[in-house]
């Protein structure tokens, strides 16, 4: 189904998607889910790790504290969306395996498969509350193990924490003072500071290494806190402009690039770019931008705007908001186009000289700063003479 929206066959239209024939489902929320029936597979997977009973234990008991299923059945049982918990779990519940395509989910970023996996060769030993409170047991005396994999299931990775220095050990969990500290509902703070994430990193062992070729989001959340030379060449590697991260994510898969649409082209605010209708928006940043922005939900549309934008030697950019992907260019091209286009140089006159009159306190120190910098849009005061 995604396939078809990217290509074009079928079209999303606020909370529902069209099918070629005008019928149609409803798609409320940031997530609908289909239920899938009768799809399932067994599997035998081998022991990888090689630990020793006890260890094994203990990376068990994280998972069945987290993310293992709080049912009254006597085989371990996980449910998730992840590839990389997959083959996480697996390898410590090696053996035997049902798996069952149980759903899939449209969000708004793409498609993701509910898998649910039933360990064979297992016996639960705990139950939920028994594993968490072991969980906070073990981490008294001093015993980080079952913490790594209850983390890797209920842990709260932010990577804006990162990049502040501010690192702490968050649990979700519907009784959080049975794990440490509670800081908002159904949230456990555990631990605090870099020597918590190393802790866990040096226990995790040969299981680092498995996650490591997994790719788990998780895991390198841990490397980037308690590695420097990691954490600088990620910051490196994301300079990268979000628009070339969404055509590496997009364009190796051959996606169809939608065919580019148009808006009214006489309505206030608007320039015409590349035969592109863009709406110019005052940026509230420390000196005040302008740019002109084209919204889209579909980012076979924003690629295909942006590579029409760049033919014409500009530089844009790919943002995304809460529903939508903004194409947009800055200021530097928005002059260079003035300078050269007087359609161009009048709409964002008069788009500026509309703030000063009509715009909010900031919208008006904004366009003050920006016409002191650029002459180029005077004389506003003629405007309204």
């Amino acid at each position: 189904m995604h396939k078809a929206v990217a290509e074009g066959t079928h079209r999303v239209e606020g909370n529902k998607l069209y099918a070629p024939d005008g019928t149609w489902i409803y798609i409320g929320g940031a997530t609908s889910r289909l239920k899938i029936h009768g799809v399932s597979a067994s599997a035998c997977f081998p022991d990888v790790l090689k630990l020793p009973r006890e260890r094994l234990e203990l990376l068990q008991l994280g998972w069945r504290a987290s993310d293992e299923n709080n049912e009254r059945v006597d085989r371990p049982r996980m449910n998730t969306t992840q590839p990389w918990q997959v083959f996480a779990w697996v390898a410590v519940r090696y053996g035997k395996l049902l798996m069952q395509v149980e759903a899939v989910n449209l969000t708004l970023e793409g498609v993701s498969v509910s898998i649910r996996i039933t360990a064979k060769s297992w016996r639960q030993k705990w139950s939920k509350d028994e594993a968490i409170d072991l969980v906070a047991s073990h981490l008294k005396r001093g015993e980080w193990v079952p913490l790594l994999t209850m983390w890797l299931g209920d842990g709260v990775a932010r990577r804006s924490q990162i990049w502040r220095n501010s690192h702490q050990i968050y649990i979700v969990n519907k009784e959080p003072w049975r794990l440490g500290t509670k800081i908002a509902k159904n949230v456990a703070l555990v631990a605090t500071g870099r020597e918590a994430f190393i802790k866990l990193r040096e226990t995790a062992n040969v299981y680092g290494t498995l996650l490591n070729v997994l790719r788990s989001h998780k895991w390198i959340y841990i490397i980037l806190i308690t590695n420097d030379a990691f954490r600088a060449a990620y910051k490196l590697k994301m300079r990268k402009r979000s628009i070339d991260r969404l055509r590496e994510m997009y364009r190796q898969y051959n996606y169809v690039i939608s065919t580019i649409s148009h808006a009214k082209r006489n309505k206030p605010g608007t320039v015409v770019v590349a035969g592109i209708v863009m709406h110019i928006h005052v940026i509230s940043n420390k000196n005040g931008a302008l740019t002109a922005q084209y919204y889209t939900s579909d980012v076979g549309e924003a690629l295909a705007i942006a590579d029409k934008l760049e033919a014409a030697g500009l530089r844009p950019n790919i943002v995304k908001s809460t529903r939508n992907y903004v194409v947009y260019i800055a200021t530097a091209d928005l002059i260079k186009l003035a300078e050269l286009d007087e359609t161009i140089r009048k709409a964002i006159a008069l788009y500026l000289a509309e703030k000063l009159k009509n715009g909010t306190p900031r919208q008006r120190e904004i366009a003050e700063k920006i016409l002191k910098r650029n002459p180029l849009f005077q004389p506003i005061p003629l405007l309204f003479s």
